[in-house]
């Protein structure tokens, strides 16, 4: 028998607690009202955790993922290090260990039948047009019927009544093909959601690929992990989560309006028509920590879905990139919009041609839509680095590649027909003579005295210097001086300069002045 897994180790709680020791979380000890979360949860650039939310004083933290220090956080690394270590996990299997449920933390309160009233849960107003109450945090585990494979996703769950809720089955997923799938045989589909993850299983629902997917939020946790079966159902969920709802989507399929809801574009997504969740169970710790996730508001950066598809998406741009043999000095997906939607690439010294092939090369990942590629001097994190480089190295006749008819992203407001199109701007640099000073970027000079010439003469008998270089050489931290010395040697018919403006000694017969 496999030894049982630390079940405290990704428990969100204590990440929430290493949060705090670095300052990284806002905590409100006063009661509020479910109906103000939002906008404090909004406003904060910190996670926030609420001791006192609601009549019943809930314990509630939100925006725990929305910046990539607390991913890295979450993934043990520094920022630099994510997508490596993304990568890596990604190849490393984890065991799975089942445990009994009497020692599984999630199944400590055990609540069924007329306990079951999902209105004692703090679902609340997220948006100012949401169709009703939300709890936008649940990670989804399931299993397809006919194969047996395990499926985890991401869902937000619309309180409908005290035992059944709506969820978005509306989209292309892996849970909506395999539910309707179940419908045509006339089947129920059971479904257990999680609310209270570490942001590694999120890291790991947000990802679509035909795998165990239960298996990978093992991978991205990097270590075993516990799992119980579930009180209702056949469906194994992390032991050390801090609520599960059981429950199944009924076979009547898709009959009732779900939304309005922000979505992750910046605005509202629209109601459509999804299916109902009933409740057959509910199941929690102790001293369960709620969680609520940040989606959808005015500033896409703070959004927690941001950085997670941000790292997602730069691990697919590396490997497209590395695909067709371009090793790129930096990667960028830029949180501030759209998720995974506009891509920033440096790339070392850019043969002709070889941006546009990076461009194209991009353009075939889903979600990607805007590509920028600069050289490897432009930062491609700083936004003013890579609007001045927009601003003197672009020519839009020369330097923009648009294509169309790219499937669309699930809700893209720009889309017609199902189709959107992609654009890509190169931003790298068109030498005009290889080395020319007109490429180089100027810097304030740093001036290290080495007193190794007892002169401006002696120092230019060595070789041409810019004038930064003579100060060092002659021990000056002023200038002036080194001014005056250069004009004696002028007047004395002693000095020239080169093509980039350094400094040398005239030779014999150089009228250079």
């Amino acid at each position: 028998m496999s030894a049982i897994p630390d079940l405290e180790r990704f428990r969100l709680r204590n990440f929430i607690d290493r949060l705090q020791q670095i300052g990284a979380v806002e905590v409100h000890d006063e009661a509020l009202d479910l109906a103000d979360l939002s906008g404090i949860i909004e406003a904060s650039e910190k996670a926030v955790l609420f001791r006192a939310a609601g009549p019943e004083r809930f314990e509630i933290v939100a925006g725990v993922m929305g910046a990539r220090a607390r991913l890295a956080a979450a993934m043990g690394v520094a920022e630099s290090e994510m997508v490596e270590e993304l990568g890596r996990r990604s190849t490393q299997a984890q065991p799975v260990v089942e445990v009994p449920r009497d020692i599984a933390p999630v199944q400590q309160v055990v609540l069924t039948g007329d306990e079951i009233d999902l209105t004692t849960l703090p679902f609340h107003v997220q948006h100012d047009c949401d169709g009703a109450p939300y709890i936008s945090s649940a990670i989804d585990y399931s299993v397809d019927l006919e194969t047996g494979r395990r499926n985890v996703g991401c869902r937000r769950l619309m309180l409908r009544n005290r035992t059944t809720l709506r969820s978005n089955l509306s989209q292309p997923s892996d849970l909506q093909r395999n539910y309707r799938a179940a419908v045509a045989r006339g089947e129920r589909l059971p479904v257990s959601f999680v609310i209270g993850s570490s942001p590694l299983d999120f890291l790991a629902a947000v990802m679509r690929m035909q795998v165990d997917e239960l298996a990978q939020v093992a991978k991205m946790r990097g270590a075993p992990m516990g799992v119980v079966k579930c009180v209702t159902n056949d469906i194994l969920v992390p032991a050390d989560a801090e609520m599960v709802i059981e429950g199944y989507f009924d076979e009547l399929g898709y009959r009732e309006l779900e939304g309005p809801y922000g979505e992750f574009w910046g605005y509202y997504g629209p109601v459509h028509i999804d299916p109902v969740f009933h409740v057959t169970a509910i199941t929690h710790r102790t001293d369960m920590l709620h969680q609520s996730l940040l989606h959808g508001g005015r500033r896409l950066e703070r959004m927690e879905m941001a950085p997670l598809a941000a790292l997602h998406g730069e691990l697919a741009a590396w490997r497209a990139l590395r695909a067709v043999g371009i090793e790129p000095a930096a990667v960028r997906v830029i949180q501030h919009a759209a998720p995974r939607q506009h891509v920033r690439v440096a790339m070392r010294q850019a043969m002709p041609g070889q941006a546009r092939f990076a461009i194209s090369a991009l353009f075939a990942l889903p979600g990607v839509k805007h590509v920028t590629i600069v050289d490897d001097d432009i930062d491609v994190d700083d936004d003013h680095e890579v609007e001045w480089a927009m601003s003197t190295r672009f020519r839009p006749d020369q330097d923009m590649v648009t294509e169309s008819g790219f499937p669309a992203y699930y809700a893209d407001p720009t889309a017609e027909n199902r189709t959107i199109a992609k654009i890509g701007f190169d931003l790298t640099l068109r030498s005009r003579v290889a080395g020319s000073l007109e490429e180089r970027r100027p810097t304030p000079p740093v001036i290290v005295p080495t007193n190794s010439h007892a002169s401006v003469a002696d120092a230019l008998m060595d070789r041409p210097m810019y004038f930064a270089e003579l100060m060092a050489a002659v021990g000056s931290k002023d200038g002036r001086e080194v001014a005056l010395a250069l004009d004696a040697l002028r007047e004395g018919g002693r000095l020239s300069r080169l093509e980039h403006g350094e400094w040398q000694l005239a030779r014999i017969g150089d009228d250079s002045k």
